[in-house]
């Protein structure tokens, strides 16, 4: 089955150019003229990889990249980014976000399709390690201060990253993981699991309840192992987060 690539970009020569280019490597292609389109395009193709401008109107990439992280079923698509700044503050930005790649305009046809070769692969690679479609993750190894754990994934409660670390809150306490938020995303039940954001993954056991707090966002009160917590949640995941919790 040929890969299919989506690219969002609003300029609509280059798109023009992006799409021949692709097809003519053998790409099936899908286009977004902008960063709203871009995300109902992805959720209805579930492209194998996106390429997305940066400086685009109502929702420039960095929105586009975080709200693909934040669905289940996209947040391991790779994702490069196209765009004419090059300045390193922007370069850290997008990569802190989780792209995968980062090209500036102008750029060589061949360090595209490159790059694209690349990501493919390395997600081809993951995805052999992923367990077999006919169920999601049901334990994973972690340690403590105590040695290696083998730990069942409906007793954890809330998965997190600190210091570039995976850590998760099990029902037999704190462990770490040699996973990232991203390859859990996309291994776990998602009627059972949300990830609320770049740093946090949640069972819906540990929610309580949750209430606006203030500039767009919303706080969710859980309760982990006797514990009270609390967790941010952006006002992009907010109808997400509420559908998920009727399921």
């Amino acid at each position: 089955m040929p890969t299919e690539i989506l690219v969002i970009e609003d300029a609509a020569q280059i798109r023009e150019n992006l799409v021949e280019l692709l097809q003519l490597s053998g790409y099936n292609v899908q286009t977004a003229p902008d960063g709203i389109n871009g995300l109902h395009k992805a959720r209805e193709v579930k492209p194998d990889l996106i390429l997305c401008d940066i400086m685009m109107p109502d929702m420039d990439g960095h929105q586009v990249l975080t709200t693909i992280r934040n669905y289940p079923d996209l947040a391991h698509v790779p994702f490069i980014f196209l765009t004419a700044k090059a300045d390193m503050v922007d370069l850290r930005q997008g990569m802190g976000l989780g792209a995968d790649d980062y090209l500036t305009k102008p750029f060589l046809s061949s360090d595209l399709l490159t790059a694209i070769a690349s990501r493919l692969k390395r997600c081809q690679q993951q995805r052999l390690s992923r367990p077999p479609k006919s169920g999601y993750l049901t334990s994973l190894p972690g340690h403590d201060a105590k040695g290696n754990m083998m730990l069942t994934v409906p007793d954890c409660l809330y998965f997190y990253v600190q210091h570039r670390s995976t850590y998760v809150w099990h029902k037999a306490g704190l462990f770490q993981l040699n996973k990232t938020l991203d390859r859990l995303t996309a291994t776990l039940d998602p009627h059972e699991f949300f990830r609320v954001n770049r740093h946090v993954i949640l069972h819906r056991k540990t929610i309580q309840k949750y209430a606006y707090w203030e500039k767009g966002k919303y706080c969710l009160y859980l309760t982990i192992n006797g514990q009270q917590h609390q967790v941010i949640l952006p006002k992009a995941r907010y109808n997400a987060f509420r559908n998920w919790l009727s399921t």
